[in-house]
């Protein structure tokens, strides 16, 4: 009896199943994924040994590339994701508006402590100065300043010229125009010799806020002294424009209350005319109106003029 190989038995089930269909790959498109695979394995070595070749720049940011065998290089990268060879390290830097703050106060500005800007103005006083400066970066010059001044700018280059330029700016003014009105003035001032010292830096100044003005004790109290005597003397120009309006309030009452009594007096005059017109015209009109007066009235006795006759009988 011939024994058939285990191997060689067909299951029944297998006719009903599907066959599944053969994929081919066309040689090109194999080389090509080959090819793919292997220069992905090649950045990831290289990514081990080196470090990281894909570098992300974040939203208001700008990304300097160094290269071991050129240095500092002119293309700067731009927000999002960037693939740079691994002897090319890429720093970042922001180009936001940033705020450099010099104050009294230890809780606020760059430097802790009493960072205040002491200036003496065209009179010889020392005014103390609290300043916030808004500045932002070039994109376009941030390789030029990783060359120049590195990470560190801001201490290296903007400090030192707010100082320079607030105190040339406030020993062209008096303390009064630094506190005063003119404040503002003065700011735009500084702004604009801050810009002119740092644009070519690659560094743009939007604002300069003049924050706080600290003046010496004797000057503080003088202006507040003359602050007080200028509120005092507009206090009294107002009392009298008050009183000069309340005098020609009450002369044009009196000038309308003399009219009222000029135009009753006149009335009163043409009526009293009127009335004696009338009597002349008609004696015996008095007598009538005497009646009319009395009608109504309990008389018992009337005293009239002797050449009046009677005019009313008594028995009846």
């Amino acid at each position: 009896m011939v024994m058939e190989d285990d191997w060689d038995i067909k299951d029944p089930d297998d006719e009903r199943r599907p066959s599944i269909p053969e994929i081919k790959i066309p040689p090109m498109a194999g080389v090509i994924l080959r090819g793919a695979g292997i220069v992905l394995a090649i950045l990831i070595i290289f990514s081990v040994v080196f470090g990281s070749i894909f570098v992300s720049i974040g939203a208001g940011e700008v990304g300097v590339k160094f290269s071991q065998f050129g240095g500092v290089q002119d293309d700067e990268l731009g927000e999002g994701l960037h693939i740079v060879p691994p002897w090319v390290s890429v720093t970042k830097y922001s180009v936001r508006s940033e705020v450099y703050t010099m104050s009294a106060r230890t809780s606020e500005g760059e430097v802790v402590g009493d960072d205040q800007i002491n200036a003496l103005t065209n009179e010889g006083l020392t005014l103390g100065l609290d300043i916030s400066v808004r500045y932002r970066l070039v994109s376009e010059d941030a390789s030029v300043v990783h060359k120049n001044l590195g990470t560190g700018y801001a201490e290296k280059i903007i400090r030192p010229t707010i100082k320079s330029v607030i105190r040339e700016v406030v020993s062209r003014n008096t303390a009064m125009e630094v506190y005063g009105e003119q404040r503002e003035l003065v700011a735009t001032e500084m702004r604009e010799e801050m810009e002119a010292a740092l644009l070519e830096d690659g560094i743009i100044v939007e604002e300069v806020l003049l924050r706080n003005v600290r003046l010496p004790e004797k000057v503080a109290d003088a202006i507040e002294s003359k602050l007080q005597a200028d509120q005092e003397a507009q206090r009294m120009v107002f009392v009298k424009q008050k009183e000069q309006l309340e005098a020609e309030r009450k002369i044009i009452e009196a000038n309308g209350a003399a009219n009222a009594t000029i135009v009753r007096a006149t009335g009163e005059a043409e009526a009293l005319r009127l009335i004696n017109a009338e009597l002349a015209k008609n004696p015996k009109l008095i007598n009538y109106k005497y009646i009319q007066m009395l009608d109504g009235q309990e008389v018992q006795t009337l005293i009239v003029p002797a050449d009046q006759g009677i005019i009313l009988d008594a028995t009846n």
